[in-house]
């Protein structure tokens, strides 16, 4: 994968819409306009997704052979829905779809954030790393969710450290065959959480857990896999529910907070569909995301700024892409979803602003409404439905796209109206600058982790705060 920054250049000067970079060991192709991706999109047989990502993913893992031979049968599934990834993945589309399974998940995972509200709400002024009280929340409530009440981080409370800094570590744990010598802190640092997940697993806390880990348990048996190898495979699901949701939400609520009109008509938006009774105020996220169509905006447009993941895949065949572009087997292709984000031509003149409300209905000249009474587009008109890449695109989207998007828009819903947070003088919180030289796994972060003070609202001190479905 290449850096976000060099791809930006490199297409703002060349404006090409598909360009090939000379990287090392294997020829890398880079699609750069949304009309092209669909092309390659609807080619999905051309290309192999897993091949590519397995072996990545066991350099971070650290599987060991016998774990590889029964995740690369099949990987793909181009020889039928057989073999523990097709299983595995129609398993995890099942469990995370809107329904009756994601509900009883995202249930326990708003029951742990009233929790965690009520204790912030119980300190008079929390000064921390905003990024840092972010991951420490939602690692305990993510965890409790999926994994039940044994997880490894209630369990080991002292592990959160390890996974952030494991998580932060996995382009070098992936790009060293060597990876004890050349990174010994991270390694050590997944052993540490590897040894946890094996006690999970050994003393069978899978069978207290959500739907989703108890099927992923039994397709993982059913193909083969020991309890060690589903324990270490495991890691990466921890990854799933972290490494995405929690630096999206810290950018949501910072690009929020740094500007208090948005803040302001965020909190009557959300005030709205609220309910009260005494001292109790209840915030129902299934409201929010219906009835709150700015805040709904404001996410999307901070999922557009920020998620620059690019849409990796191993070309299997010499293939002819719109009849135009050959593309030689064995070569990488990348659907550089970052730079089609800020691309002009397909956004606007304002691509590199942020807008909160650019995905929302617009009104016409006769109808001025309110925000309210609007809606919250998937993406704004004219814009292509292969643009907006947040969450992947074609045959391989993020099937837990439903599950963040409860998680994230209904904590800073919460936040918003329970809290003040500023800089730890009272002002307010300038906008961070992103780290978009780094290669991406999981959404960007900041350069440096703001220090910030969460407090309670004034005259909201006693306010107990429930969150619910």
């Amino acid at each position: 994968m290449v850096k976000t920054k060099r791809l930006i250049v490199h297409s703002a000067s060349y404006k090409y819409p598909i360009f090939t970079l000379p990287t090392i060991g294997v020829r890398t192709y880079v699609v750069t306009t949304p009309d092209l991706a669909s092309v390659v999109q609807r080619q999905s047989k051309s290309y192999s997704f897993y091949s590519f990502v397995v072996d990545i993913t066991q350099r971070i893992l650290g599987l060991d052979e016998e774990t590889m031979r029964i995740v690369r049968r099949n990987a793909d599934g181009f020889e039928g829905h057989h073999g523990l990834m097709p299983e595995l993945h129609t398993a995890t589309t099942k469990s995370l779809r809107p329904g009756p399974e994601l509900d009883a998940v995202s249930k326990i995972q708003m029951d742990a954030f009233t929790g965690i509200l009520g204790d912030t709400m119980a300190t008079e002024e929390c000064t921390t790393g905003l990024l840092s009280w972010l991951s420490n929340a939602f690692a305990l409530s993510n965890a409790r969710a999926i994994y039940g009440p044994q997880n490894i981080f209630a369990a080991h409370p002292e592990l959160i450290p390890d996974f952030w800094y494991y998580e932060s570590r996995m382009i070098s744990l992936a790009s060293s065959p060597v990876p004890w010598f050349t990174d010994r802190k991270a390694y050590l640092a997944r052993e540490r959480l590897y040894a946890a997940m094996l006690e999970y697993y050994q003393q069978d806390h899978h069978h207290n857990a959500s739907m989703f880990v108890q099927t992923r348990a039994d397709i993982s048996i059913k193909h083969g896999m020991t309890k060690a190898m589903m324990a270490r495979s495991e890691l990466i699901i921890l990854f799933g529910i972290l490494a995405n949701a929690t630096p999206t939400t810290f950018w949501l609520l910072a690009n929020i907070y740094s500007r208090p009109e948005l803040l302001a008509e965020l909190r009557r938006e959300v005030m709205n569909v609220t309910t009260a009774n005494g001292d109790t105020r209840c915030i129902q996220v299934h409201k929010v995301m219906e009835s709150c169509p700015l805040l709904v905006s404001t996410y999307r447009e901070t999922m557009r700024h920020i998620a620059n993941l690019a849409s990796v895949r191993l070309v299997r065949e010499d293939t002819w892409v719109a009849d135009k572009y050959l593309l030689k087997k064995g070569s990488i292709i990348q659907v550089a979803g970052g730079v089609i984000h800020l691309d002009e031509n397909i956004w606007g003149a304002d691509a590199h602003e942020f807008k909160p409300d650019r995905f929302l209905d617009d009104a016409t000249e006769s109808d001025k409404t309110s925000s309210s009474t609007k809606q919250a587009l998937p993406r704004p008109r004219n814009v292509p439905s292969a643009a907006f890449r947040s969450f992947g695109g074609g045959s391989v989207i993020c099937p837990g796209r439903h599950y963040a998007q409860n998680e994230i828009v209904g904590f800073a819903a919460a936040m918003i109206l329970a809290f003040d947070i500023t800089n730890p003088d009272g002002t307010t919180i300038a906008l961070p600058e992103k780290d978009d030289l780094q290669i991406p796994l999981s959404v960007m972060k900041p350069v440096v982790d703001p220090l910030v003070s969460i407090r309670p609202r004034m005259g909201m001190e006693h306010i107990r705060w429930i969150m619910t479905l």
